[in-house]
């Protein structure tokens, strides 16, 4: 019995390096190729596999995506740094937590973001999911700024605030900065930061 569990296990272990090599290939491809131009058969070749493996545990271009995505949404640090944002009571350190979050979402995965843009415009299945990640993401944005209601500068109210923080927090941004402007993911987060205080927060 201890034999077939520990066979068993063995098997699962190989399944999740296969499929998180597909994945990490078809990554690098999109990124590179694009995702129209990316084939299964070119990622399966890449990842030095049969395609048919790959549709056995994918099925689609579309259902490698949705894993990269996943993978970026569900990240536990980041997630728990907006949720120690979301409880911090100091507004400028709400700010800079909720700087580091962004910092780490954006670290892991921009250029899946990027992927999924460039996905959409293709593919309606995709777009509709980008749709869906996109209120999630706003919603998120609108609660923080909710949070931020009693300390936010004269004239700037909390729709307001919410605009400044979507713009501001953009994996397009984050690109900028440090792919082409060649900064650092922590000059990032100090500037994201200092920025959010500057804009949103009274200076009395």
């Amino acid at each position: 019995m201890g034999d077939v569990k520990a066979r068993l296990t063995l098997r699962d272990e190989r399944a999740q390096v296969t499929r998180r090599r597909i994945a990490d290939t078809a990554r690098a491809l999109f990124r590179t190729r694009g995702y129209g131009a990316t084939t299964l058969q070119a990622v399966a070749d890449e990842a030095g596999v049969a395609v048919q493996t790959v549709y056995a545990v994918y099925g689609s271009k579309a259902g490698i995506l949705h894993e990269l995505r996943d993978a970026v949404l569900r990240q536990p640090a980041a997630e728990a740094l907006y949720e120690d944002a979301m409880e911090e009571t100091d507004a400028g350190r709400k700010l800079e937590l909720f700087a580091s979050s962004i910092r780490r979402r954006w670290e892991f995965g921009h250029d899946v973001v990027a992927i999924h843009r460039d996905a959409g415009a293709t593919d309606p299945s995709v777009r509709a999911e980008a749709e869906h990640v996109l209120g999630v993401r706003r919603n998120g944005i609108a609660r923080l700024a909710r949070s931020l209601e009693a300390e936010l500068a004269t004239g700037i109210d909390t729709a307001h605030a919410a605009a400044i923080l979507d713009a501001l927090t953009l994996a397009e941004v984050y690109s900028e900065l440090t792919d082409i402007a060649s900064w650092t993911a922590d000059k990032y987060e100090a500037w994201l930061g200092q920025c959010l205080k500057d804009q949103l927060l009274s200076r009395t």
